[in-house]
């Protein structure tokens, strides 16, 4: 996706962010799951890190890090967390997840972040890969997805 050009989010594309958010989830899930994009929304408020792709027809996908503490109590407490990454399901499957990703890895490890971790439904074949292809590693126990019910593993990369 050498058309996609990425960029710091602003406050004026929260909610279409949010609503990229829904899109990918329900085509992720085969439906619309409520709670999904408020859920979203509040994790802006701690982020740390906002990257936005911009494409031909507007947002394509964004990726967000939140401050340290604000994922599972079993994170490292010093790890920033890789809360969202989505990718408009029109553009999935052109590299622009893993371009999201190396940037918001960049943008924490000049912040002075050394680990960051993230939360992966393991029925999330495609992200897992994404995931595990950049050098993050599963830690600790699988967990159940607090609203969607489903198994999660949590994953480290050292930055």
């Amino acid at each position: 996706m050498s058309d996609v050009s990425l960029r710091p989010g602003s406050a004026t594309e929260l909610e279409a962010c949010v609503e990229l958010w829904r899109r990918a989830c329900a085509a992720r899930d085969g439906e619309v799951i409520p709670g999904v994009a408020e859920r979203a929304r509040a994790k802006f408020e701690r982020r740390l890190s906002w990257v936005v792709a911009d494409g031909e027809k507007g947002l394509a996908g964004f990726a967000l890090a939140t401050e340290p503490g604000s994922g599972a109590p079993t994170d490292p407490p010093a790890a920033a967390v890789l809360g969202l990454l989505a990718v408009d399901p029109a553009a999935q499957n052109a590299g622009l997840g893993r371009r999201l990703l190396r940037e918001v890895e960049g943008e924490l490890a000049h912040a002075g972040f050394r680990q960051a971790v993230l939360h992966v439904l393991t029925d999330n074949t495609a992200a897992v890969k994404l995931y595990e292809r950049a050098g993050w590693h599963a830690f600790g126990a699988a967990f159940d997805h607090s609203l969607l019910h489903r198994p999660s593993q949590s994953y480290l990369i050292e930055l």
